[in-house]
């Protein structure tokens, strides 16, 4: 079979596959796992008080609908344009002012199918987020500037945002600096779904 005619079968329009309708539809809730990797920081801005950061973000779950046995791969590499052929969690950031994706050469987008119906799907963003700053000790003060993860329309019983447990949740390239600004630390606030 060709990998053109088992993706077909597998979520091509006779496929009864529907991205309209999440995993586990009426049953248990989506685990979603996250991890981010800051890529750069482009500025921290007192004055509109929010930051500009590039970054790589990871969501993996299980579809149990993309399974398959009838291929000898493990895992499937596909074109990002068949991102509208599956079902994706509806992640956004709620602190987010603005927000870019790359596609300079191409789409900076990741989806991989794994056998057992596992899906990753990787995106550069370059985002803009708000980060409220308490300057009374202006020059010596210290901010923390947060993410907001967030599903847009999905409950908990529906969807549940996850860390990845397996490696750092947040990850900051190495030897990443800010000019005028110290970065102390990152940290995984724990549970990611509000």
């Amino acid at each position: 079979m060709s990998p053109s005619d088992f993706l077909d079968k597998l979520m091509g329009r006779t496929s009864g596959y529907d991205a309209r309708i999440r995993p586990n539809f009426k049953g248990p809730p989506v685990n979603v796992t996250c991890n981010i990797f800051i890529n750069s920081f482009g500025s921290v801005t007192e004055t509109t008080m929010d930051y500009r950061v590039n970054v790589f973000l990871r969501q993996q779950w299980n579809d149990p609908r993309l399974a398959y046995q009838e291929y000898p791969d493990d895992s499937l590499d596909l074109d990002p344009s068949m991102l509208d052929s599956i079902w994706k969690p509806d992640l956004f950031f709620a602190n987010e002012k603005g927000a870019n994706f790359h596609e300079v050469t191409t789409d900076n987008k990741l989806l991989r199918i794994f056998k057992n119906g596992n899906v990753l799907y990787s995106i550069r963003l370059t985002l803009i987020l708000s980060c409220p700053m308490d300057l009374k000790n202006f020059p010596m003060d210290i901010q923390t500037c947060t993410m907001q993860l967030e599903s847009f329309g999905y409950t908990m019983n529906d969807l549940v945002f996850e860390w990845l447990e397996d490696a750092p949740a947040v990850q900051v390239a190495e030897g990443l600096t800010l000019p005028q600004f110290i970065l102390r630390d990152e940290k995984d606030l724990g549970y990611c779904t509000k």
